[in-house]
């Protein structure tokens, strides 16, 4: 059943329909709550406000855009909401990003290969600064474009290049540092 079908059967007081809705999207709305709170319990509870706040908004959705970018932007502003009320926002300067070396890019791709390379991506993406590490997830895991981030975050088109740049670099160089310290622990 596609989305729009399952937002007239919502509309219409079918709660089975919801659920399904709350399946489906539930592990990348996590996701973004959870790069932006950087705690467990705090993003599964901004994800049910947001899940609160969707279904009370349904009516005014027009399929103008993408039901998972509205609804992404609400978790989004949700859990930035919830992480102001806690009083450790804070904003990242921006930066001029330095280029790669093909060699340290082939490195690092090499880690991936490994049947492990969920966990190394998630345990990269943690060390990484939360503004970088939620646009990666949504431009790569989630396979949002450009134009969704930037209606999801409100970030201007450039900074999100810029964002995604600074933040695949940052990615290959935590990448590096862990392949640099299994190596030296297979020694």
């Amino acid at each position: 059943m596609d989305e729009q079908r399952w937002i007239e059967n919502i509309l219409a007081g079918d709660t089975q329909s919801f659920s399904c809705l709350v399946t489906k999207y539930q592990q990348m709305a996590f996701s973004i709550a959870f790069r932006i709170l950087e705690n467990r319990e705090e993003a599964e509870e901004a994800v049910q406000d947001s899940y609160v706040k969707m279904y009370r908004a349904l009516p005014t959705f027009q399929f103008g855009s993408k039901f998972s970018t509205w609804f992404y932007r609400i978790v989004y502003h949700t859990s930035l909401s919830a992480l102001r009320q806690q009083r450790l926002f804070s904003s990242y300067d921006e930066a001029t990003p330095a280029d790669l070396t093909d060699d340290d890019i082939d490195s690092a791709t090499e880690i991936l290969q490994r049947e492990d390379r969920k966990e190394i991506i998630s345990k990269v993406l943690k060390k990484m600064p939360k503004d970088e590490a939620l646009l990666l997830s949504l431009y790569y895991l989630e396979e949002c474009s450009i134009d969704e981030i930037r209606q999801i975050t409100e970030l201007t088109t450039s900074n999100i290049k810029v964002k995604l740049f600074r933040g695949r670099k940052h990615f290959y160089e935590s990448l590096q540092k862990i392949a640099k310290h299994e190596m030296v622990n297979m020694i």
